[in-house]
């Protein structure tokens, strides 16, 4: 049987990412049976009590992946499709349930981190890596109710890790193929009655084409990134303070295009994020919580590209600024089995661009002047038991100064049935155009709507004899009055327009089981349509079916080992609208450590074992194998 088949069936019968506890109670658990999430309702709530489709991924599982990145670490979740423009330092793009990128919401400690000046408003996971993460919690389908524009697809929520005001350090450094070099540090305590924690972190990345080097691109290109996060908490009387700042800059080689002739000695671009938040909490009285949170999110990327020897006359700079902030006033109350959420939210993007070529004597440019939109919202949510039966309704009104208002709402419930449960749910999402689309003066229109959305699913889990758990979901979900980037043949005149209608449909499938208190088997299999009903192709870089499965092997003795399998079937691209078939392919990830004393603990590592080399998006590269070592201290 060929290994991709294995794993469909495997996938199927065992898989997924996820938390489930050991069922022997003398052996260590390792999983987490009911996680408390935060993102799907805005209040603190069991997953066994949402009806919304849920993942937790821990930051000691992102860890013990030993994955560099969290766009790579979040390809083994179920419904995620992941897409990168070669591997030094190209524009990576989440699907989530096959949606587009910039119909998934992103939020780092409760901010809006996605991209207002980039020509959809998606956000680049290029560059933030799995250093200083608690956990991220991945809602799927449609959050406008509680998160407003771009939730349509769902919402992922990357949580830093707290200030618990308890000292400890640790410092990690990795070294290996491709002029690899990871290396993290971090300090906690307290300091003035304030607990602080600090986390500063460098990686790079060389000796690799960004355009693939099959067709012949052999110019290597490098990547690098700083980034530090710093998290301060204060008690103050009945409340508390909370301060949050993470930022990054990152530099890498940028080659012309994919496919043949893609390389460029001497192109280059840089990005540089700052994302900070504010944050009080009080209880007013009991089960009355309020928080304010104030919170901005900066993004500056810039590139050059000089004349050189393959193209003397041609030089290209480039300059794109985005600015976003919010303030929010939520509020959280429990009255007998009721949960009530209700905030009001306002919401500020503002940013310009600037985009020259010179070239054959010609200079064109495309400049988007400083532009801004902002919003007002009001969302209200209960939560209610009715019995053994667990429903959230929630509706939303978001208004923009300038723009219109968008109503959203959801309905959500989850039931236990005869030791099994029941998951259900509804609802509506919008997201509004982006700036670039709307203010483009080659390009946009003030005329645009916003993209409407409708989706529901529901699914089913059961306990496997108190070792574990497996599940099953379907969903179904229509966006409407998409976005496109038209060309009219006649004026022959671009610019975008409400055309497209998307349809996506799937289901996904996930176990997760717990052979011994150190053994545990993991794997999904996910099966999705996405389809542009305007001209019935599929999306592109979507793959029609994807598995995974992870073995790991954590006992209480010095070693310990782990082994990931990814399958991603078929896929298409587009290139200057012409279709490119993308090969399934099969990737195998592992590690082996050893606990050399407490503090301290010596890893090897081995990506892509099996030697592959998979586009991800037509032309560009990727990595074959590669082995890494490294070293963690830590007390």
């Amino acid at each position: 049987m060929k290994l991709t088949a294995f794993l469909l069936i495997v996938g199927l019968l065992t898989g997924g990412v996820g938390s489930i506890s050991s069922a022997t109670p003398q052996e260590p658990p390792r999983y987490i049976l009911d996680p408390i999430v935060v993102t799907a309702t805005r209040t603190a709530t069991e997953v066994s009590r949402i009806g919304s489709s849920v993942e937790v991924v821990t930051g000691q599982e992102l860890r013990d992946s030993g994955t560099a990145t969290l766009l790579e670490a979040l390809a083994m979740v179920p419904g995620v499709a992941i897409a990168r423009a070669g591997v030094a330092g190209g524009t990576g793009t989440l699907f989530l349930r096959g949606a587009k990128g910039e119909h998934l919401l992103v939020l780092i400690d409760g901010v809006t981190v996605n991209d207002p000046i980039s020509p959809g408003g998606a956000f680049d996971w290029s560059t933030i890596s799995v250093d200083a993460i608690e956990r991220v919690e991945i809602i799927k389908g449609p959050q406008s109710t509680l998160y407003g524009s771009k939730a349509i697809a769902g919402v992922i929520h990357i949580i830093t890790r707290a200030a618990s005001g308890e000292a400890d350090a640790h410092l990690s450094v990795e070294a290996g193929s491709y002029h690899t070099l990871n290396a993290t540090t971090g300090i906690s305590g307290k300091l003035l009655g304030t607990a602080v924690r600090v986390e500063v972190s460098r990686r790079q990345l060389g000796d690799i084409s960004t355009a693939d080097e099959k067709d012949g691109n052999h110019e290597t290109d490098s990547w690098s990134m700083w980034s530090g996060a710093l998290r301060l908490q204060r008690a103050m009387g009945a409340g508390r303070l909370d301060v949050t700042l993470r930022a990054g800059r990152s530099r890498f080689d940028v080659d012309e295009s994919g496919g043949p002739s893609g390389d460029d000695p001497n192109g280059k671009g840089w990005r540089a994020d700052l994302t900070g938040t504010v944050s009080f909490r009080i209880n007013l009285r009991e089960g009355w919580e309020q928080r304010l949170l104030i919170g901005a999110s900066r993004i500056h990327r810039w590139g050059i590209n000089p004349p050189d020897e393959d193209h003397p006359d041609e030089h290209i700079d480039s300059d794109y600024r985005g600015l976003t902030r919010s303030l929010e006033w939520h509020h959280n109350v429990v009255a007998g089995s009721q949960r009530l959420a209700a905030g009001i939210v306002f919401d500020r993007q503002s940013g310009s661009s600037r985009y020259t070529y010179e070239g054959g004597g010609l200079t064109s440019s495309s400049v988007v002047p400083e532009s801004n939109q902002s919003a007002w919202a009001l969302y209200l949510q209960d939560q209610l038991s009715l019995g053994s039966l667990a429903l959230t309704v929630g509706g939303r009104i978001d208004d923009y100064s300038d723009y219109g208002s968008q109503p959203t709402y959801r309905v959500a419930a989850v039931a236990p049935v005869a030791g099994i449960r029941l998951r259900a749910s509804i609802g509506t999402g919008f997201r509004a155009p982006s700036l670039y689309q709307r203010f483009s003066p080659d390009y946009g229109s003030e005329d645009l709507e916003a993209e409407k959305s409708l989706a529901w699913d529901a699914g089913v889990e059961a306990f496997l004899l108190g070792r574990g758990s497996a599940s099953l979901c379907f969903y179904r979900q229509e966006i409407e009055d998409l976005i496109d980037f038209v060309f009219d043949p006649v004026t022959s005149i671009s610019r975008y327009e409400n055309r497209s209608r998307v349809h996506l449909e799937g289901w996904e499938a996930q176990a997760r089981l717990a052979l011994t208190g150190s053994l545990g088997l993991d794997g999904s299999l996910t099966v999705m349509e996405a389809r542009d009903e305007y001209t019935g192709e599929p999306l592109p870089r979507r793959p029609e079916r994807t598995a995974t499965l992870s073995i790991s092997y954590r006992p209480l003795s010095r070693w310990s080992w782990g082994l990931r399998l990814r399958h991603v079937g078929k896929r298409i691209d587009l290139v200057w609208s012409e279709r490119k078939h993308l090969r399934p392919v099969t990737l195998a990830d592992g590690e082996i450590s050893c606990e050399l004393n407490p503090n301290i603990t010596v890893r090897l590592r081995v990506r892509n074992l099996t030697d592959e080399s998979p586009q991800w998006v037509w032309g560009y590269g990727s990595r074959g194998r590669a082995f890494y070592l490294g070293v963690l201290l830590a007390r």
